[in-house]
């Protein structure tokens, strides 16, 4: 756990968000990674968040927004952004199979970051999704996933070259 905490601080500052992987903290099936995507104005973070559960194999994809003047950031559950034709849901509504949940990303010393992730800019050590035993077991998919609520950890910078979490 040590080693993943040190990780997190040296690597942090380095890691673009688009290259991160995570792993879920006591439960290393679940992995997260954040893959660019062309999300247009009403999404302007440019990446999509996939959520892999080893178990099963099944990926949530999420999209990140800010919640105004709530002061809070936000995942929007979305379709496979891989899949051809994709195109990111109006902002309000769409295609949500599991719909929103909330997103607080932390610095390695676990500050708060006031923002959600974007293309580009320094990737969160931490993530914490409180929704996510609630939408990976009784979202409207028909499947059920377990999911810990606990932190993400930052593991892993992939390259450039490299993107989504596989």
């Amino acid at each position: 756990m040590l080693a993943l905490a040190f990780f997190a601080f040296v690597a942090a500052d380095h890691c673009r968000v688009e290259n991160a992987r995570y792993v879920l903290r006591h439960q290393p099936s679940v992995t997260a990674a954040f893959r660019p995507v062309d999300s247009g104005p009403q999404w302007p973070a440019g990446v999509a968040m996939a959520i892999r559960f080893g178990d099963s194999g099944r990926r949530l994809w999420w999209l990140p927004w800010n919640g105004g003047t709530d002061g809070r950031q936000h995942l929007a559950s979305t379709t496979d952004v891989t899949r051809p034709g994709w195109h990111p849901p109006s902002p309000d509504g769409g295609p949500r199979p599991l719909g929103d949940m909330a997103y607080v990303g932390t610095t390695a010393g676990y500050d708060v970051i006031g923002s959600v992730p974007k293309r580009g800019r320094p990737a969160p050590a931490h993530i914490l999704l409180p929704g996510l035993r609630d939408a990976a077991w009784h979202g409207d998919t028909g499947r059920r996933d377990r999911a810990a609520t606990q932190f993400f950890d930052l593991v892993g910078c992939a390259s450039a070259t490299r993107s989504g979490n596989r």
